[in-house]
């Protein structure tokens, strides 16, 4: 696997554009104030699988093409997303199984947030169709710079499939049922298990053993999804083009250290939601990113001034969204994302903040990144092949975590405030 980092010779300003969404006699409105703007990337198709293939097999690759020979017109070039976060309708109804099964044994509805199991069959099969024709395709286009792997992993699934292969995982894993019964201590509780497919997938308080290798075999399901797709863009990639995945920070529904390993670099997805920025705690959570895999890292999607699912959806302070920019790059980040760029006319997300509105017009925060876009374009040379570099380590360990979070000493205790007790005073001392 290539280790190449984006190179800091332009430290990118850009936001996640969805040309699918609208006319296409409309994207050079939207590209014009793009230029405008100062945008120098956008990331495009992580949500676009029933427009990229309206049917199996079905390929329309056109408009696509289009929309980033458009942007490469005012020298704004892509980051395209294997769309594989949002299976289409098509798909599940020839293939229902796709879908997810909660922790209460019903199947997640289509139209949910990534609802699919990441162990299905048919969506591995699926999944290959598609980012191999998308490789094939787009893979040596000059203005593709790199790739984003599907979008915020975090589905759990809890279907027969993915059961009968978590037993399968650990009979390779521990190969007797003795060597199993005395890891986890199974005397205790009368838990001893005297066949594989007696073991359950853990819902709520369970053996900690048991617990401990599933979030084990989560990660390595995602892992092994992730390298799929990647297995299948390398082959058509140049050297310099990276492929990526965005990340959410402190979410521990997976080790990020083992979902890193095989990714050239690592993103995330910073949004403050309610109240403001609190530096320390963003300082630590771009320097977790950058640990990741030791190297710089992107913004991949950050608020632009307010949100719509927050409890409350206050706007962020004039010049806010400025030092959050300056912040990020200051600890690692080659590029800063805002999602997203134009307000969509309906769906889940048409109240979240954005640039510019549904008829097209910029909303007031477009000039503060209007204000950053200029800055970055003065000052990218100073920031030329740097890298942050760090006197103090603070360890994370995702299985420390979540076997201290399984039996808690105190109900108040949070393993994130409890490192950031130690972080604090370093950060404060720079």
């Amino acid at each position: 696997m290539s280790t190449q980092s984006p190179s800091r010779k332009v430290l990118h300003i850009g936001a996640a554009y969805y040309p699918e969404h609208w006319k296409s006699e409309q994207w050079l409105n939207d590209i014009r104030l793009m230029q405008e703007l100062g945008i120098s990337v956008v990331r495009m198709g992580e949500f676009a699988w029933s427009s990229l293939e309206p049917s199996a097999g079905n390929f329309q690759f056109e408009w696509l093409d289009h929309a980033i020979s458009l942007l490469a017109l005012h020298n704004i070039r892509t980051v395209l997303g294997t769309p594989t976060a949002a299976p289409p309708a098509w798909l599940v109804s020839e293939h229902p199984e796709i879908l997810a099964t909660n922790e209460e044994g019903k199947k997640v509805q289509f139209g949910n947030r990534c609802h699919y199991c990441v162990n299905s069959s048919a969506f591995h099969e699926a999944t290959a169709r598609l980012v191999k024709a998308m490789a094939e395709h787009f893979g040596s286009n000059p203005n593709v710079i790199g790739w984003q792997i599907d979008n915020e992993f975090n589905r759990i699934c809890y279907c027969e499939h993915c059961h009968s292969l978590f037993q399968e995982y650990l009979k390779d894993r521990y190969k007797t049922f003795d060597e199993l019964n005395r890891r986890w201590t199974t005397a205790y509780w009368s838990q001893t298990y005297s066949d594989w497919k007696q073991i359950p997938i853990p819902i709520g308080p369970h053996n900690p053993g048991l617990m401990l290798e599933w979030k084990r075999f989560v990660t390595q399901s995602y892992r092994k999804f992730q390298k799929l797709q990647i297995d299948l863009l390398k082959p058509h990639l140049n050297e310099q083009v990276w492929v990526t995945h965005n990340f959410m920070g402190w979410f521990d529904g997976l080790d990020h250290y083992e979902m890193a390993a095989d990714l050239d670099m690592v993103s995330w997805d910073w949004y403050i939601g309610m109240g403001h920025n609190e530096p320390v705690f963003s300082s630590a959570t771009h320097d977790l990113t950058r640990g990741f895999k030791k190297k710089n890292f992107w913004v991949m999607e950050t608020q632009p001034n307010t949100v719509n699912w927050a409890k409350i959806n206050n706007p962020l302070y004039k010049g806010e969204a400025r030092t959050m920019a300056w912040q990020a790059i200051g600890k690692g980040a080659d590029a800063v994302l805002y999602w997203q760029w134009r307000s969509a006319l309906n769906g889940q997300e048409q109240f979240h903040g954005t640039l510019i509105d549904q008829s097209g017009q910029p909303r007031p925060f477009f000039e503060e990144v209007k204000q950053i876009a200029s800055e970055f374009r003065q000052l990218s040379s100073l920031f030329e092949n740097t890298q942050v570099e760090s006197r103090v380590a603070v360890m994370n360990d995702y299985e420390s975590r979540w076997s201290i979070s399984w039996q808690k000493h105190h109900r108040d205790f949070d393993y994130v405030a409890h490192l950031m007790a130690y972080y604090r005073p370093f950060c404060q001392l720079n």
